[in-house]
């Protein structure tokens, strides 16, 4: 297994800066690059590369990164492009709601208020102090709620939902239960058997370190015969390579979602990330991510910022994220003092974003304390 020291060595631009911005886009490896380069060489060539092969062992190796069959994952160009196939795959009836949450990404709301036009309402729980609890959005569901959709970590203040009690209860109404782990996987271990989730999406290019433009949803087996794919066309069927037999016959797999080829280069970046991840003990990249965020939520906290709501939290509600507002300063300001001092952060609405992963170190946590304090 790679240490941070040795992940590390595979960023060369962390020479230069201090990146805590996985939460918006990810830098890319060297071996990513190189990925990419080899990909483009193949291009130049006369014969067009196993494009097929290589997507269905991408699809295999994100599988094993959530413990879930190949067999249910799709590859997509977005998280947003995940929640339509389930969204608009859905049989719907004038009435049925969609139980979601305000201050979600934008990518778990849009796909959900797109079904206004076929009748169907989506209600968003207010967070409690920061929170999205169990108990809140159990309060907006009733007979006629067909999905329940929340991201695992809410990518403004890191809070981690408990995903666990939520399938439970969903499962015990016969509700479909979906995840946005665009904020986690790549930082906290995610297990769709585990937690019971009926429909997962994410992109690549956050925690996973991997590019943007490529994304995968996973489906269960049993929902996935069920939906009905939005786009359709020579890669949707069995007999992808029959091009005069035109029979819209569906494989009971992912693959129905993927109209059509994949970009290799997409493919080649994505696979070579996960890969690196792959050489990782997720327990280990986890407790590190953690013990991180705590080490600069506390600091934070300690020198007069405030910390996002909510705060203080337990580790299970924890993430990769930490936001916070200056006392003194807004947070114009003070991301732009952060960014001359070459960390990498976000803005986000009065606030500012941080986000380190498994590669950081605590010396750039204290950097950022130390430059944060001499600002006040």
């Amino acid at each position: 297994m790679l240490s941070p020291l040795e992940v590390r060595g595979l960023f060369p631009r962390l020479h230069d800066v201090i990146f805590m911005n996985h939460a918006a886009v990810s830098l890319l490896s060297t071996r990513t690059e190189a990925a990419v380069v080899r990909a483009a060489d193949e291009l130049t060539g006369p014969y067009y590369p196993d494009l097929r092969g290589r997507a269905d062992a991408l699809r295999a190796m994100l599988g094993s990164l959530i413990h879930a069959p190949s067999e249910g994952i799709a590859l997509t160009r977005s998280t947003a492009h995940g929640f339509t196939i389930l969204a608009q795959g859905l049989e719907w009836t004038t009435g049925d709601n969609v139980v979601g949450a305000r201050g979600e990404y934008p990518a778990n709301v849009y796909p959900w208020m797109a079904l206004a036009r076929q009748g169907v309402e989506f209600r968003m729980t207010e967070p409690r102090d920061g929170r999205i609890t169990p108990e809140a959005v159990m309060e907006l569901v009733d007979e006629r709620t067909r999905v329940v959709t929340l991201s695992h970590v809410q990518f403004w203040n890191g809070y981690r939902v408990d995903i666990g009690t939520l399938a439970t209860e969903c499962h015990r109404r016969g509700i479909i239960f979906a995840v946005d782990v665009m904020q986690s996987l790549g930082a906290l271990r995610v297990d769709v058997e585990q937690l019971k989730i009926d429909f997962l999406a994410s992109g690549a290019c956050k925690w996973l370190l991997g590019p943007a433009g490529i994304s995968f949803c996973y489906c269960q087996l049993d929902l996935l015969e069920r939906l009905q794919p939005v786009l359709v066309g020579a890669g949707s069927v069995r007999r992808r390579d029959d091009y005069f037999n035109y029979e819209l016959d569906l494989p009971p797999t992912g693959q129905r979602f993927e109209e059509t080829w994949i970009s290799l280069l997409d493919v080649a970046a994505f696979t070579a990330a996960v890969e690196l991840l792959q050489q990782l003990d997720a327990e280990a990249v986890e407790r590190r991510v953690l013990e991180l965020n705590k080490r600069l939520a506390s600091g934070l906290a300690e020198r007069g910022l405030q910390v996002v709501a909510p705060w203080p939290r337990a580790v299970a509600e924890s993430s990769g994220i930490v936001s916070f507002r200056h006392p003194d300063r807004s947070a114009e300001e003070v991301f732009a003092f952060l960014w001359a001092n070459k960390v990498i952060c976000s803005l986000r609405s009065d606030f500012v974003r941080l986000s380190p992963h498994y590669y950081n170190t605590e010396e750039e946590i204290d950097r950022v304390l130390e430059l944060l304090e001499a600002r006040m």
